[in-house]
């Protein structure tokens, strides 16, 4: 038996009347021409035409058998229950040809799957049993004698069984409506998911994530990161950067940042100071974030006609000045809590201030970097991420970064979104 093939014919599923085995025959080569297809992987359109053979070559036989229970008239009650199972057959293979338009993969294979335990029982149950009272009349008995031939326990059984199958397509085919249903509920939501992605990515690219003086990766740990970075360009010289973390991640968390981004983008692009920005962010968060809900946040602003930069931290790993070499030459660790969680106040006021040189780079990233552990579990760390940054040109760290984190982990997956932003120090 080859792989494609469903279905083979044997002698147990002959009946010994000529023309109803033909016709079985038959049935099981189209049956065997479908699962080709399946295997394939065919397209709706070229299942199609297999389905309509199907169905019309399976009419057609179940006509040819009604017209011998005519002909031959075999028992009433045996024949009102095969000329059932016909129907419900027929209406099987036209519900695969509806659905099989939008799935056919999942429709042809559930069919498949169906029409073979249906067909062997039916020719094992109803249609041997017709032909045996057919056989009986043919060699001169009585209607009566025809049809109390045979077993009583054995026609019940079959009766049983054809009334399980009927129920059992119903229910296959109500599953598939709710398959269906699903996917659309499915591809509604990632059609949905999409919109909300690329909404939130021209909101971070709005200003100055394109600037040459910022190289930045964020990799999120679902669809959607609640890790932001955006850049802008202040009107006096300045360069701010913002790196936020939204308590969690996924959708939730990205909804949660977005009107950060929003405040951030306002309020730099006026040259407004880091305290300003940070109130008025805050303000914000607490007047739409629910309770228990907040956001770390670090907001640097390089002002390049003095060569000196203005940190504010609240929750975050510390900001890292970096020499040409990549070493360490000052860390700013955070002094503020999370934005979100009270109330604006003079000690969130606090900004740090820091004087560089050219050729330097502040360093800045979300705590899943350094967390982001390897199988045996161990955590990346703040010292494997300055071994990464030491030796690299300004142009190279990101990569090197990059490469020594995935040399890390493995095959791990972080279970939390990666955010990391290197800004070059130097004049206009």
């Amino acid at each position: 038996m080859s792989a494609a093939t469903i279905l083979e014919w044997n002698d147990q599923l002959a009946t010994g009347l000529a023309s109803v085995d033909s016709q079985h025959q038959r049935l099981v080569a189209i049956i065997n021409e479908l699962g080709v297809l399946h295997t394939k992987k065919a397209t709706a359109e070229e299942i199609a035409p297999a389905l309509k053979a199907l169905r019309d070559y399976t009419v057609y036989h179940f006509e040819h058998e009604e017209e011998l229970m005519k002909v031959w008239p075999v028992n009433e009650a045996h024949k009102a229950i095969h000329i059932k199972s016909h129907q419900g057959f027929v209406k099987c293979i036209d519900r695969t040809a509806e659905m099989a338009a939008d799935n056919p993969a999942d429709v042809v294979d559930h069919l498949l799957s169906f029409l073979v335990k249906w067909l062997v029982h039916h020719i094992n149950g109803e249609d041997m049993r017709m032909v045996k009272e057919i056989m009986t009349l043919q060699s001169g008995a009585s209607i009566d004698q025809a049809g109390s031939a045979g077993n009583p326990l054995h026609d019940a059984l079959i009766t049983t069984v054809s009334d399980l199958y009927d129920s059992l397509g119903q229910r296959t085919f109500e599953i598939l409506q709710l398959n269906r249903e699903l996917q659309a509920y499915h591809d509604q939501g990632e059609e949905e998911n999409a919109l909300a992605q690329e909404i939130i990515l021209r909101l971070m690219q709005h200003g100055g994530l394109s600037s040459s003086q910022l190289h930045y990766w964020f990799s999120p740990a679902t669809t959607f990161s609640g890790d932001i970075i955006a850049a802008i360009h202040g009107p006096e010289d300045q360069f701010y950067v913002l790196l936020a973390d939204a308590m969690g991640h996924g959708l939730a968390a990205a909804i949660t940042v977005l009107p950060v981004m929003s405040v951030f983008h306002a309020r730099a692009e006026r040259g407004r100071p880091l305290r300003d920005i940070v109130a008025e962010i805050n303000r914000n968060l607490r007047a739409t974030l629910p309770p228990g809900r907040f956001i770390a946040a670090t907001l640097l602003c390089i002002n390049s006609a003095n060569k000196t930069a203005e940190a504010w931290i609240g929750g975050m790993p510390a900001i890292q000045l970096l020499d040409a070499g990549g070493c360490v030459l000052k860390t700013l660790s955070s002094s503020h809590f999370p934005l979100g969680i009270t109330d604006f106040n003079a000690d969130m006021a606090d900004t740090t201030q820091i004087s560089w040189e050219d050729g330097n780079q502040f360093l800045m990233y979300s705590d899943g970097l350094i967390e982001a552990a390897n199988p045996a579990g161990e955590s990346f760390g703040e010292k494997r991420l300055e071994r990464a940054l030491q030796g690299a040109s300004a142009a190279q760290r990101l990569a090197a970064v990059q490469s020594a984190l995935a040399s890390h982990i493995g095959s791990s997956v972080p279970h939390d979104d990666i955010s990391l932003a290197l800004i070059d120090c130097r004049q206009a």
